[in-house]
């Protein structure tokens, strides 16, 4: 599978090959110039280096706080992203498995407030009550004790 850097410079070489122009070729780059890291935002914004340059802790995403690439038994709490500039997913695996543990609550809730209403067992109103609930719930993040730095 080609890289983005890869598909990139394929797009301007057929720009360049097809004699389009320096404004076509202008506004390709725009549209599909690789950003840093992968996205819009600094490496040096989100990341934190040791002595040698080793990137050591990186802004989670999802929690916003500075977790360290790897846990004290050197496992590590990013998914690698070798593609990238960064070379890490700025989503924790912790906040990977926080988002399907909200997100599974919340269908469970769903069916069974589904159920209980099929069943006549709640009101529709009862159950929006609790679905309003839910929802509210499956966006509350909280950081597991002792992740961050």
């Amino acid at each position: 599978m080609a890289t983005k850097k890869e598909i990139f410079e394929s797009a301007i070489s057929i720009c360049n090959e097809l004699e389009l122009g320096e404004d076509a070729i202008a506004q390709f780059t725009t549209l599909l110039e690789p950003k840093k890291g992968g996205a819009q935002f600094n490496i040096e914004d989100v990341t934190t280096v040791d002595a040698d340059g080793v990137i050591t802790h990186i802004l989670d995403s999802v929690f916003n706080v500075m977790i360290p690439v790897f846990d004290d038994e050197g496992s590590e709490n990013f998914y690698a992203k070798p593609d990238t500039e960064l070379g890490w997913s700025r989503f924790s695996k912790a906040a990977e498995k926080s988002r399907k543990d909200r997100e599974k609550t919340f269908k469970a809730t769903e069916k069974a407030v589904f159920a209980d209403v099929m069943a006549g067992d709640i009101s529709p109103e009862d159950a929006k009550e609790l679905m309003t609930t839910a929802e509210e719930a499956r966006k509350e993040v909280v950081i597991p004790e002792g992740l961050a730095a």
